[in-house]
């Protein structure tokens, strides 16, 4: 793989890769990336991507460099060739390259009593918000990705179906009947601290936007929220999350229903990580998603109705 003639089509004048450098965000988004330094020291993240997925990864390029303002520094457009492409093919693959942006390692699970954290992130939010692009696609339906994988689940792991049923039926008397209702906007669509690179007191980028459409408007916040939370539970009432809602609720931008119903989106949310722990196998995770869901409960049931338990 001449990594200099794939990059020349974005006039990069390639000096070296960089295996010394760890790359943010899952490997699964893309079939190989590297970190590639020019002859300035410049730094670029060069990703091949899978031929099935170029519609998809063209929407997030063109919605990423809609989003990459000086309002939202934090998000990095992919950069386009010579001839004006996001995604070009090369010897039978597909490249695209977007900016290293360097980063601090969380301290896990110490990060998520860090109230500061939670005020940068919920800041992002209210910016991204005022960015947002105006799509024209469908709202993402979790009552219809949980009623989906509920047969799965049903057929390849039945032994933990009676667990499941009981969370399942919490969502479907609190969550389904009010999810139509809930005020919508532009969401990142899986925004929780591993996919924020972060810096001294602030947030440097925020990555993996495979997610990103139409969702309720609370749909990040209890991604971010529950992603605290499974960390180290005690956080969802002295740390992070605390003043992460607060920032939220005081912007005046959300909704009472949504907050209302803020507990309940956040136990339907924790449908998708129970389907990436069955995916992978992984039942260390699935029992503590279990237990987590013990911790989710007892919160609801013990809130205002309005969110301010958190």
């Amino acid at each position: 793989m001449n990594l200099s003639n794939i990059l020349q089509h974005w006039d990069i004048n390639f000096a070296r890769e960089r295996e010394d450098f760890v790359i943010a965000g899952s490997p699964e988004r893309t079939e190989t990336r590297l970190v590639i330094e020019d002859q300035s020291a410049k730094l670029f993240v060069l990703e091949a991507v899978a031929g099935g997925l170029l519609a998809k990864k063209r929407r997030i390029a063109q919605i990423l460099e809609h989003l990459s303002t000086p309002g939202l520094p934090e998000v990095f457009a992919y950069r386009r060739s010579r001839s004006g492409k996001h995604i070009l093919p090369y010897e039978g693959r597909f490249w695209q390259v977007v900016p290293y942006v360097p980063g601090i390692q969380l301290d896990r699970p110490k990060y998520v009593f860090e109230a500061w954290r939670g005020t940068a992130a919920a800041d992002f939010l209210l910016r991204l918000r005022n960015a947002a692009p105006a799509l024209n696609e469908p709202v993402f339906s979790l009552p219809d990705y949980i009623e989906h994988l509920m047969p799965a689940i049903q057929k390849n792991r039945p032994e933990v179906l009676p667990k499941v049923n009981l969370i399942y039926e919490h969502v479907k008397k609190h969550l389904f009947p009010v999810y139509s209702a809930l005020p919508v906007c532009f969401a990142h669509g899986d925004l929780h601290a591993i996919n924020i690179i972060w810096k001294e007191q602030g947030i440097a980028a925020v990555i993996d936007w495979e997610f990103c459409g139409l969702k309720p408007e609370l749909y990040d916040a209890a991604n971010m929220v529950t992603c605290l939370g499974i960390e180290d539970p005690e956080c969802l009432w002295s740390g992070a999350p605390v003043s992460f809602m607060e920032r939220l609720r005081a912007s005046g931008r959300y909704s009472a229903l949504s907050f209302k119903h803020f507990p309940a989106l956040l136990i339907g949310l924790r449908f998708a990580w129970l389907s990436e722990w069955l995916r992978k196998n992984d039942d260390e995770m699935l029992r503590m998603e279990f237990d987590y869901f013990d911790v989710l409960v007892a919160l609801a049931a013990g809130g205002s109705g309005d969110g301010s338990s958190l």
